[in-house]
Protein backbone atom coordinates (compact mmCIF):
# COMPACT_ATOMS: atom_id res chain seq x y z
CA UNK A 1 0.00 0.00 0.00
CA UNK A 2 3.11 2.73 0.90
CA UNK A 3 4.85 1.69 -2.05
CA UNK A 4 1.58 2.60 -3.76
CA UNK A 5 0.91 5.53 -2.43
CA UNK A 6 4.40 6.57 -3.55
CA UNK A 7 3.84 6.01 -7.06
CA UNK A 8 1.34 7.71 -6.83
CA UNK A 9 2.93 10.34 -5.64
CA UNK A 10 5.29 10.50 -7.54
CA UNK A 11 2.89 10.32 -10.92
CA UNK A 12 1.24 13.64 -9.20
CA UNK A 13 4.28 15.74 -9.34
CA UNK A 14 5.40 14.56 -12.58
CA UNK A 15 1.94 15.65 -14.27
CA UNK A 16 2.00 18.64 -12.13
CA UNK A 17 5.08 19.45 -13.69
CA UNK A 18 3.99 19.08 -17.29
CA UNK A 19 0.99 20.84 -16.53
CA UNK A 20 2.53 24.11 -15.44
CA UNK A 21 4.98 23.91 -18.05
CA UNK A 22 2.51 23.63 -20.66
CA UNK A 23 0.58 26.84 -19.11
CA UNK A 24 3.87 28.67 -19.25
CA UNK A 25 4.03 27.71 -22.94
CA UNK A 26 0.73 28.51 -24.15
CA UNK A 27 0.01 31.90 -23.40
CA UNK A 28 3.42 32.78 -25.20
CA UNK A 29 2.33 30.41 -28.28
CA UNK A 30 -1.40 32.15 -28.57
CA UNK A 31 0.29 35.93 -28.35
CA UNK A 32 3.08 35.48 -30.68
CA UNK A 33 2.89 38.20 -33.61
CA UNK A 34 5.31 36.01 -35.90
CA UNK A 35 3.96 35.81 -39.76
CA UNK A 36 7.00 35.33 -41.40
CA UNK A 37 7.56 33.29 -44.67
CA UNK A 38 10.80 32.01 -44.57
CA UNK A 39 11.31 29.58 -47.51
CA UNK A 40 9.48 28.25 -49.95
CA UNK A 41 9.91 25.00 -52.15
CA UNK A 42 8.66 22.96 -55.52
CA UNK A 43 8.16 19.48 -55.35
CA UNK A 44 7.05 17.22 -58.37
CA UNK A 45 5.33 14.04 -58.33
CA UNK A 46 5.46 11.04 -60.99
CA UNK A 47 4.18 7.72 -61.54
CA UNK A 48 7.72 5.80 -61.73
CA UNK A 49 7.69 1.83 -62.78
CA UNK A 50 10.03 -0.09 -60.75
CA UNK A 51 11.08 -3.89 -61.83
CA UNK A 52 12.71 -5.69 -59.01
CA UNK A 53 14.96 -9.12 -59.60
CA UNK A 54 14.57 -8.13 -63.61
CA UNK A 55 15.13 -11.22 -66.17
CA UNK A 56 15.33 -13.75 -63.06
CA UNK A 57 11.95 -15.91 -61.67
CA UNK A 58 11.31 -13.18 -59.08
CA UNK A 59 11.06 -10.53 -61.44
CA UNK A 60 8.53 -8.13 -60.26
CA UNK A 61 7.35 -4.75 -61.05
CA UNK A 62 5.99 -1.86 -58.74
CA UNK A 63 4.52 1.29 -59.75
CA UNK A 64 4.35 3.66 -57.21
CA UNK A 65 4.26 7.57 -57.08
CA UNK A 66 7.87 9.40 -56.71
CA UNK A 67 8.34 12.63 -55.56
CA UNK A 68 11.14 15.27 -56.22
CA UNK A 69 12.06 17.93 -54.80
CA UNK A 70 13.63 20.75 -57.19
CA UNK A 71 16.92 22.82 -56.27
CA UNK A 72 16.35 26.58 -56.02
CA UNK A 73 17.44 29.52 -55.19
CA UNK A 74 15.96 31.81 -52.95
CA UNK A 75 15.65 36.03 -52.21
CA UNK A 76 13.89 37.88 -50.16
CA UNK A 77 12.73 41.49 -50.38
CA UNK A 78 10.63 42.94 -48.32
CA UNK A 79 7.50 41.09 -48.53
CA UNK A 80 7.91 38.81 -51.50
CA UNK A 81 9.93 35.67 -52.29
CA UNK A 82 11.67 35.36 -55.43
CA UNK A 83 12.27 31.14 -56.32
CA UNK A 84 14.72 29.79 -58.95
CA UNK A 85 13.67 26.61 -59.70
CA UNK A 86 16.48 23.98 -61.41
CA UNK A 87 16.83 20.56 -61.96
CA UNK A 88 18.62 18.33 -59.02
CA UNK A 89 21.85 16.47 -61.00
CA UNK A 90 19.40 12.98 -60.20
CA UNK A 91 16.26 14.20 -61.40
CA UNK A 92 15.08 11.60 -63.76
CA UNK A 93 15.85 12.90 -67.75
CA UNK A 94 12.67 11.72 -69.31
CA UNK A 95 10.39 13.60 -66.51
CA UNK A 96 11.99 16.52 -67.19
CA UNK A 97 9.84 17.67 -70.47
CA UNK A 98 6.79 17.07 -68.30
CA UNK A 99 7.67 19.46 -65.85
CA UNK A 100 5.36 22.63 -65.40
CA UNK A 101 4.92 25.35 -63.30
CA UNK A 102 1.68 25.31 -64.03
CA UNK A 103 0.59 22.39 -61.89
CA UNK A 104 3.27 21.59 -58.97
CA UNK A 105 3.44 21.57 -55.72
CA UNK A 106 4.39 24.27 -53.26
CA UNK A 107 5.80 23.97 -49.90
CA UNK A 108 5.78 27.09 -47.60
CA UNK A 109 7.71 27.30 -44.26
CA UNK A 110 6.42 29.48 -42.00
CA UNK A 111 6.87 30.87 -38.37
CA UNK A 112 5.44 28.53 -35.45
CA UNK A 113 2.13 28.93 -34.48
CA UNK A 114 0.67 30.58 -37.69
CA UNK A 115 -1.25 29.70 -40.06
CA UNK A 116 -1.20 30.19 -44.29
CA UNK A 117 -4.03 31.20 -46.58
CA UNK A 118 -3.76 31.68 -50.23
CA UNK A 119 -5.30 35.22 -51.50
CA UNK A 120 -7.70 35.30 -54.32
CA UNK A 121 -6.30 32.70 -57.34
CA UNK A 122 -3.04 31.82 -55.21
CA UNK A 123 -2.43 27.98 -55.60
CA UNK A 124 -3.54 25.95 -52.43
CA UNK A 125 -1.00 24.76 -50.81
CA UNK A 126 -1.22 20.52 -50.47
CA UNK A 127 -2.07 20.14 -53.97
CA UNK A 128 -1.01 20.81 -57.30
CA UNK A 129 -1.08 24.53 -58.29
CA UNK A 130 -0.09 27.04 -61.39
CA UNK A 131 2.72 29.23 -60.03
CA UNK A 132 3.10 30.75 -63.45
CA UNK A 133 2.18 34.06 -61.67
CA UNK A 134 3.25 35.66 -58.68
CA UNK A 135 0.88 33.96 -56.15
CA UNK A 136 -0.24 35.89 -52.62
CA UNK A 137 -0.64 34.32 -49.31
CA UNK A 138 -1.52 35.89 -45.95
CA UNK A 139 0.38 34.47 -43.05
CA UNK A 140 -1.68 34.60 -39.48
CA UNK A 141 0.52 34.60 -36.30
CA UNK A 142 -0.87 32.70 -33.00
CA UNK A 143 -2.02 36.78 -31.55
CA UNK A 144 -3.94 37.24 -35.30
CA UNK A 145 -1.26 39.29 -36.55
CA UNK A 146 -1.68 39.38 -40.62
CA UNK A 147 0.91 39.69 -43.24
CA UNK A 148 0.38 39.00 -46.90
CA UNK A 149 3.67 37.63 -48.74
CA UNK A 150 4.27 37.37 -52.30
CA UNK A 151 5.92 34.16 -54.49
CA UNK A 152 7.27 34.69 -57.24
CA UNK A 153 8.90 31.81 -59.53
CA UNK A 154 11.39 32.20 -61.81
CA UNK A 155 10.87 30.07 -65.49
CA UNK A 156 12.05 26.64 -65.14
CA UNK A 157 14.97 25.66 -66.86
CA UNK A 158 14.98 25.07 -70.79
CA UNK A 159 14.32 21.35 -71.87
CA UNK A 160 14.11 20.93 -75.96
CA UNK A 161 12.49 17.89 -76.91
CA UNK A 162 16.17 16.17 -77.76
CA UNK A 163 17.64 16.17 -74.55
CA UNK A 164 18.20 12.51 -72.75
CA UNK A 165 20.53 9.83 -72.20
CA UNK A 166 21.44 8.27 -75.59
CA UNK A 167 23.56 4.84 -76.40
CA UNK A 168 26.49 5.81 -78.49
CA UNK A 169 28.71 3.94 -80.77
CA UNK A 170 30.92 4.89 -83.29
CA UNK A 171 34.86 5.59 -83.78
CA UNK A 172 37.37 8.05 -83.47
CA UNK A 173 40.15 7.55 -85.72
CA UNK A 174 43.71 9.23 -84.78
CA UNK A 175 46.56 9.92 -86.94
CA UNK A 176 48.72 8.32 -84.27
CA UNK A 177 46.90 5.55 -82.90
CA UNK A 178 44.85 4.83 -85.46
CA UNK A 179 40.49 3.82 -85.37
CA UNK A 180 39.20 3.36 -82.02
CA UNK A 181 35.59 1.86 -81.42
CA UNK A 182 33.57 2.60 -78.88
CA UNK A 183 32.67 -0.24 -76.06
CA UNK A 184 28.83 -1.68 -76.67
CA UNK A 185 26.23 0.20 -74.01
CA UNK A 186 28.08 3.13 -73.67
CA UNK A 187 25.54 5.84 -72.20
CA UNK A 188 26.07 9.65 -73.00
CA UNK A 189 23.77 12.51 -71.44
CA UNK A 190 22.73 15.67 -73.91
CA UNK A 191 22.24 18.42 -72.46
CA UNK A 192 19.55 21.28 -73.40
CA UNK A 193 21.59 24.38 -74.63
CA UNK A 194 19.27 25.92 -77.21
CA UNK A 195 15.42 25.29 -78.45
CA UNK A 196 16.84 23.19 -81.15
CA UNK A 197 20.43 22.85 -79.74
CA UNK A 198 22.39 20.30 -77.53
CA UNK A 199 25.86 20.01 -75.89
CA UNK A 200 27.50 16.77 -76.48
CA UNK A 201 30.88 15.47 -75.28
CA UNK A 202 33.16 13.78 -77.72
CA UNK A 203 34.36 10.25 -77.30
CA UNK A 204 34.76 10.70 -73.42
CA UNK A 205 34.77 7.04 -73.59
CA UNK A 206 38.34 7.04 -75.42
CA UNK A 207 39.60 10.42 -74.50
CA UNK A 208 38.54 10.47 -70.71
CA UNK A 209 38.28 14.47 -70.83
CA UNK A 210 34.55 15.72 -69.89
CA UNK A 211 35.66 19.32 -71.53
CA UNK A 212 36.25 18.53 -75.05
CA UNK A 213 32.64 19.49 -75.52
CA UNK A 214 30.64 20.59 -79.04
CA UNK A 215 27.25 21.88 -80.06
CA UNK A 216 24.64 19.63 -81.72
CA UNK A 217 21.82 22.03 -83.27
CA UNK A 218 18.82 20.00 -85.21
CA UNK A 219 17.77 21.65 -88.53
CA UNK A 220 14.09 21.94 -89.78
CA UNK A 221 15.00 19.28 -92.07
CA UNK A 222 16.45 17.25 -89.99
CA UNK A 223 20.20 17.87 -90.98
CA UNK A 224 22.72 18.72 -87.86
CA UNK A 225 25.33 21.18 -87.81
CA UNK A 226 28.02 20.70 -85.43
CA UNK A 227 29.61 23.71 -83.69
CA UNK A 228 32.54 24.56 -81.21
CA UNK A 229 31.63 25.48 -77.87
CA UNK A 230 33.98 28.35 -77.64
CA UNK A 231 34.42 27.44 -73.60
CA UNK A 232 35.89 23.83 -74.63
CA UNK A 233 39.31 22.71 -74.64
CA UNK A 234 39.43 21.68 -78.22
CA UNK A 235 37.68 23.69 -81.29
CA UNK A 236 35.65 20.75 -82.95
CA UNK A 237 34.55 21.25 -86.72
CA UNK A 238 31.96 19.80 -88.83
CA UNK A 239 33.03 17.36 -91.55
CA UNK A 240 32.64 19.10 -94.51
CA UNK A 241 32.34 15.79 -96.63
CA UNK A 242 30.05 14.40 -94.50
CA UNK A 243 26.49 15.53 -93.58
CA UNK A 244 25.38 14.65 -89.76
CA UNK A 245 21.50 14.22 -89.57
CA UNK A 246 18.89 13.08 -87.21
CA UNK A 247 16.18 10.47 -87.74
CA UNK A 248 12.79 11.16 -85.81
CA UNK A 249 11.30 7.78 -86.12
CA UNK A 250 14.44 5.92 -84.21
CA UNK A 251 15.67 9.04 -82.45
CA UNK A 252 19.36 8.37 -83.24
CA UNK A 253 21.79 11.05 -84.29
CA UNK A 254 24.52 10.25 -86.78
CA UNK A 255 27.53 12.78 -86.59
CA UNK A 256 30.60 13.58 -88.40
CA UNK A 257 33.10 16.39 -86.53
CA UNK A 258 36.94 16.47 -86.08
CA UNK A 259 39.11 18.39 -84.26
CA UNK A 260 43.34 18.94 -84.66
CA UNK A 261 44.86 18.13 -81.16
CA UNK A 262 46.93 20.80 -80.02
CA UNK A 263 45.69 22.98 -83.25
CA UNK A 264 48.16 20.77 -85.61
CA UNK A 265 46.13 19.74 -88.58
CA UNK A 266 48.84 16.33 -89.18
CA UNK A 267 47.64 15.68 -85.36
CA UNK A 268 43.70 14.93 -86.67
CA UNK A 269 41.21 13.32 -84.85
CA UNK A 270 38.10 12.01 -86.93
CA UNK A 271 34.53 11.14 -85.06
CA UNK A 272 31.91 9.13 -86.36
CA UNK A 273 29.58 9.19 -83.23
CA UNK A 274 26.16 7.45 -83.56
CA UNK A 275 23.68 8.35 -80.39
CA UNK A 276 20.81 6.37 -80.17
CA UNK A 277 17.51 7.58 -77.78
CA UNK A 278 17.42 5.45 -75.02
Amino acid sequence: MIKNIAKLAVLVVACSCWMSCLKKDLPTTNSSSLNTLSDFNLVYKYIDTIVDNANTPNENTRIQVTTVQLNKTLSISGDTLYVTPTFPSSFPQKEKSKVTLSSIWGVAYISDAAVIKPVDNAPALGSPGDFTTPASYDVIAANGDTKRWVVVVAALPLVNQWEGTYIESGTLELATAGLQTCPAGYEQNLATAGTNKLLATAAYWYLDNSNITYYITINTDNTVTISANPAAAVEIQQDAGTSSTYNPDTKQFDLYYYYYSGGDPANWRKFHTILTYK
